[in-house]
């Protein structure tokens, strides 16, 4: 099959009072769907609910084949408010591993964004190879929470860790200083990813990455007082601050569902706890 180029561009910015998209382009097989408007409700009695534009990314095609590129470029202008995810997993298929699939993400946040960016989760079937990348620039007082869900593969198939390489590297710019970089590279082939201090048991990892100049230790105590009320022996979890300006959480767990779970416990534990804002539902 011939090498497709998706791409999705789109710019953010606050007109009258509102979130509203200034522009967008897309090219196949790669689109935005019509978007939506939420209010928050703020867990101040008496406040104004926060204006937020929901914004659903869509993929018309099986997923990523041999040699195909997604790039995503998302700009939020100052004060712009969006919500933005997609309507399936990720799919990446088999490849030569000269010939993998790559998908690029450049997210740029002006003064006083905010940007929550919680995609399905990521599935890499048999001798897929991925190179993925993120790129997030961030100003004074913006705010990027973004999650990441990693699947060792179709696993009603027998599909666990059976796929070539994958390469997630993530960098995050605070006022053109860079305060966080992550470099992940798993070719399970080469790697015992079942022994002590790696995966073990579990099969499935996830992540929510929370960047802005207002955290502090205290959102983190919140956040670990959380996740220690869901300690059910089925996932194993943990939170830390980073250089600056960061809270991770991450979870390791045997299914995709039970990592989404914990993620949008701690999603919202933030939410509460950094804006004063009530649950974000989000249905599909």
């Amino acid at each position: 099959m011939p090498k497709l180029k998706g791409e999705i561009t789109a710019q953010f910015a606050v007109r009258s009072g509102f979130t509203r998209l200034v522009h967008k382009y897309h090219a196949s097989p790669l689109k935005i769907a019509k978007t939506f408007r939420y209010e928050n409700e703020t867990c101040k009695v008496g406040a104004a609910p926060m204006d937020q534009l929901g914004v659903y990314m869509m993929d018309c095609s099986p997923g990523l084949m041999a040699d195909d590129q997604f790039e995503i470029n998302m700009r939020l202008e100052e004060g712009a408010r969006v919500f933005l995810t997609n309507q399936s997993f990720t799919k990446v298929h088999p490849s030569a591993e000269d010939q993998g699939s790559t998908q690029h993400q450049i997210l740029r946040l002006e003064a006083d964004a905010l940007l929550e960016y919680i995609p399905e989760p990521l599935m890499l079937y048999k001798d897929a190879v991925l190179f993925a990348e993120t790129e997030a620039h961030l100003a004074r007082g913006s705010t990027l929470i973004f999650s990441d869900i990693l699947c060792p593969g179709r696993t009603q198939r027998g599909e666990i860790f059976h796929y070539t390489k994958y390469v997630n590297r993530m960098r995050v710019w605070y006022e053109g200083e860079l305060i966080f970089y992550q470099n992940q590279r798993i070719e399970p082939a080469t790697m015992e990813l079942s022994s002590l201090g790696c995966w073990e048991k579990e099969t499935h990892m996830g992540n929510l990455f929370i960047f802005s100049d207002r955290l502090g230790a205290r959102h983190l105590e919140a956040i670990v007082d959380k996740l220690s009320q869901l300690e059910d022996g089925q996932v194993r979890m943990g939170a830390s601050l980073t250089y600056k300006h960061g809270l991770v959480v991450t979870v390791l767990g045997r299914h995709a569902w039970e990592l989404q779970d914990v993620l949008m416990k701690a999603w919202h534990q933030i939410r509460r706890s950094v804006f004063d804002l009530t649950p974000l539902l989000v249905n599909k």
